[in-house]
């Protein structure tokens, strides 16, 4: 990669990944966008739209460098699985992206790239593969706590039944009770009921 390039990796990963990550890109064959932070998703991965086209990663800018890292392996995956199998039907989590996500995150799995607590939590989700690390409540908290001003974040769970608050798309909720990873919240919005993520940031009112 261009030194520049390699300078531009060095914001967003951690530093000691930055050569393993440039590699990944070099040997395929695709876009990567850092994009404004998106509330549906860290990233994604989309085909090509012509025959002869290019593939696209997008990565939201707001991620934590060890959340970015996984993110990006997670999209990678992705792509190895659609370059492999193309347009035919395949789980777009299932067992083909399982077994290729295990595979690219292995290498990087070593404590001078990843904190010891993420590295544990990593090991314990490869044995559990989830669709993604927001899937994984126990990875997802440990991640969390590398955000910036991560002591100033307030998530559903830490708040106490019945309290207030707003989600960032503006809809103001009473919080209930959980029910596994989720907790069953009113919309005061509508009057209805969600299942909104544990982990999900919120401002109390």
């Amino acid at each position: 990669m261009k030194p520049e390039e390699l300078e531009l990796l060095k914001r967003y990963f951690p530093e000691a990944s930055v050569a393993m990550v440039g590699a990944m890109y070099e040997q395929r064959r695709f876009i990567l966008h850092f994009k404004r932070p998106r509330t549906s998703k860290l990233g994604d991965f989309r085909p090509p739209r012509t025959k002869n086209g290019i593939c696209t990663i997008t990565l939201n800018l707001d991620l934590n460098p060890y959340q970015m890292l996984v993110t990006y392996i997670h999209e990678v995956a992705h792509y190895d699985v659609y370059q492999h199998y193309g347009s035919r039907v395949v789980q777009p989590h299932g067992t083909e992206w399982q077994k290729q996500f295990s595979a690219l995150l292995l290498p990087f799995l070593t404590e001078t790239i990843f904190p010891k607590d993420i590295l544990t939590a990593l090991q314990k989700h490869l044995h559990h593969i989830k669709a993604s690390s927001t899937a994984d409540p126990n990875l997802q908290r440990v991640l969390k706590q590398y955000n910036k001003h991560a002591e100033s974040i307030t998530t559903v769970e830490s708040l106490p039944n019945g309290a207030r608050f707003v989600l960032k798309n503006g809809q103001v909720f009473q919080k209930g009770e959980k029910q596994r990873t989720r907790y069953k919240c009113l919309c005061e919005n509508n009057g209805r009921w969600y299942f909104v993520a544990a982990l999900a940031e919120v401002k109390e009112l």
